[in-house]
């Protein structure tokens, strides 16, 4: 062999070799920064990647969704990275869960205010006498469907979301992800309030009393400006093209249960009443039990999924839903709520019954309480996504001679 060729093969095999290195390099670099917890995004929207890495089949995906511009108290924004500071990432993993932190969404997104006097008015679908700062902020719109978007790959991606919130009106990107990915979704609703307004009847404009009215197409798009919630609201026969058909399912209010309410408008009862929505309210759960209310609601579930199993389930859990002697930090509480019990034992009796897919954890906000309480709260808060998933592979979450281990406010078993 000539000396010409000789240097040919020496130069392609540095080549080959300098190619192996590198990427042995990106493979280190990938699982390393899959092992943390910085915020750093592991799923790129619009791009399902795979868990295959994980030694276990239980994957679990928390995705922050840090948005305010639901309601108009500063501080629910931070909760995911207070959440995430607080270590809520590797209590997951203590269940068993191979849990990854695919970081947030999108930017923190500070409330709305109120509008200012002279400031231009509502859209004509919108009461002028209405206080009207949901529509105003148009630009919330594609931060839900940046939450759409994740949700959807990480289902996609064979993982459980657990979705950090941020106020509640996160949840219409949550639940539109999750219809994506099974548009015979079932959902629980686990708060004080309805959350079922829409701008044409609310009497605050905030979007987190509206988030089952937009996932379940009750609003007027109109009401926004710019088509902000086109991708969420139009019908199919807006499309002009007969080509074009939605991409965006709707939620059956027929496969969603309340639990917990107590704090319900006048125009959300009557919706309530006249949709057949099965509703039980904090009163209701203490009389029943919370095991026999998580029975009934599954059972309701099924028939309304045609008596078959449910194939997807989505729990929403508001932490409002708690009462205020369990839980204060949070901007709308309600007195007579749940009790911390309560929250897991239905919990635990609905793991047992169905797979909880995909869930919420919002509206924690530790700004509104004295600093010197706000450790007990974020504890309270990691306690509530630990029961929303319980042990990997378990019916039920680990237990001791309190209510739940590891809870910021805790109360002792009656006898």
């Amino acid at each position: 062999m000539n000396a010409p060729a000789v240097t040919r093969i020496r130069s392609n095999l540095v080549v080959f070799l300098f190619a192996v290195f590198v990427r042995a390099l990106l493979v280190v670099a990938l699982d390393a920064s899959s092992s943390t917890s910085s915020g750093a995004p592991l799923l790129q929207a619009g791009v399902p990647t795979s868990f295959s890495r994980g030694s276990s089949k239980y994957l679990a995906a928390v995705l922050g969704a840090p948005n305010a511009a639901g309601q108009r108290r500063e501080g629910v924004e931070r909760a995911p990275s207070i959440l995430r500071a607080a270590g809520i990432v590797n209590d997951i993993r203590a269940l068993g869960w191979d849990a990854r932190d695919l970081g947030d969404a999108h930017e923190p997104k500070p409330p709305v205010p109120s509008p200012l006097r002279g400031s231009p008015g509502p859209p004509p679908t919108v009461s002028r006498g209405r206080k009207t700062n949901a529509w105003r902020d148009a630009d919330a719109a594609a931060l839900h469907e940046m939450v759409a978007r994740r949700v959807h790959d990480a289902k996609t991606s064979g993982a459980v979301p657990l979705i950090l919130g941020g106020d509640h009106s996160v949840a219409i990107g949550s639940i539109a992800g999750a219809l994506r990915d099974d548009p015979a979704l079932s959902v629980i609703w686990i708060d004080a309030h309805a959350d079922v307004n829409t701008p044409q009847v609310s009497e605050t404009g905030n979007l987190h009393g509206m988030s089952l009215a937009m996932v379940a197409g009750l609003a007027d798009r109109a009401s926004w400006p710019d088509g902000a919630y086109d991708w969420l609201l139009k019908d199919d026969d807006d499309f002009h093209d007969d080509r074009v058909r939605r991409v965006q399912p709707r939620l059956d209010l027929r496969r969603l249960v309340y639990v917990g309410l107590r704090d319900v408008d006048p125009p959300e009862a009557d919706r309530i009443a006249n949709l057949g929505i099965k509703a039980f309210t904090a009163e209701r759960v203490r009389s029943l039990g919370a095991q026999r209310v998580a029975r009934l609601a599954l059972d309701h579930l099924r028939v309304a999924n045609g008596g078959d199993a449910l194939t997807s389930l989505h729990v929403s859990l508001d932490v409002d839903s708690l009462d205020p002697t369990c839980m204060k930090a949070t901007g709308t509480p309600v007195s007579d709520g749940l009790e911390l019990t309560d929250v897991v034992d239905f919990l635990r009796e609905t793991r047992r019954g169905a797979a909880i897919t995909s869930a919420d954890l919002v509206e924690l906000n530790v700004e509104v309480v004295d600093e010197a309480t706000r450790g007990g709260y974020v504890d309270t808060a990691k306690g509530l996504a630990r029961a929303l998933l319980g042990e990997a592979g378990c019916a039920e979450p680990a237990r001791d001679n309190k209510a739940v281990t590891g809870w910021g406010v805790t109360r002792e078993k009656s006898s």
